[in-house]
């Protein structure tokens, strides 16, 4: 089989194209594309084998979010060409595009919302790392949630409008339980981490 691969080179990013707000479906790609270079379909597998019901994205979408990110110089491709077969893109991730999604993956989200789809993500790749980046992201994680309690508490006590004070009653209620998940998840790594160095021992 005659295989041909066509580099395409891409022009530096700016500053400002670094620095622009981003489709969240972008990280996910990237962090695919981290874990080496991949063809769109393969992408598109991955995620779902990886991420399940977390990011759902058809392979349209993908190519979609793949070409902006291109244009930004976060990944690069090769066309590939090969006998008696159509040619194909194969993905990879640039230098620019590894720093923008390292940066992404160890900050914690700031509101209780994006936990399902931006934070397990994180989570995800995070772990796939080391266990130090999971736990870092997990106690960042519940800094955030103290911190929005707080507040959320500050407010409710000045509040006269019942309606608002069930609304921040209900936020607050909400960010306590996920720092109580947030909690059990870094136990289990802890655990998880003894049982390691427990059967490195005995090896």
């Amino acid at each position: 089989m005659l295989v041909i691969i066509h580099t395409m080179n891409n022009q530096s990013p700016s500053t400002a194209d670094n620095k622009k707000e981003r489709n969240p479906a972008d990280f996910p790609l990237l962090g695919m594309l981290s874990l080496g270079p991949a063809h769109g379909y393969d992408l598109c597998a991955g995620l779902r084998e990886r991420l399940g019901e977390i990011w759902t994205l058809r392979a349209s979408h993908i190519y979609a979010l793949l070409t902006g990110l291109e244009k930004d110089g976060l990944v690069s491709h090769e066309r590939i060409d090969q006998e008696n077969r159509p040619a194909k893109k194969v993905f990879r991730i640039t230098p620019e595009g590894r720093n923008l999604f390292s940066a992404w993956m160890t900050s914690p989200v700031g509101n209780v919302r994006d936990m399902r789809l931006e934070f397990f993500a994180k989570l995800y790749f995070a772990r796939l790392e080391s266990r130090g980046a999971a736990d870092k992201l997990i106690d960042d994680q519940l800094k955030v949630c103290r911190k929005n309690v707080g507040r959320l508490m500050a407010q409710i006590e000045t509040c006269n409008v019942e309606a608002e004070r069930s609304i921040l009653d209900y936020r607050i209620t909400m960010l306590k339980a996920t720092a109580s998940w947030l909690r059990t998840a870094r136990q289990a790594n802890l655990l998880q981490s003894r049982t390691e160095e427990s059967t490195e021992h005995l090896n």
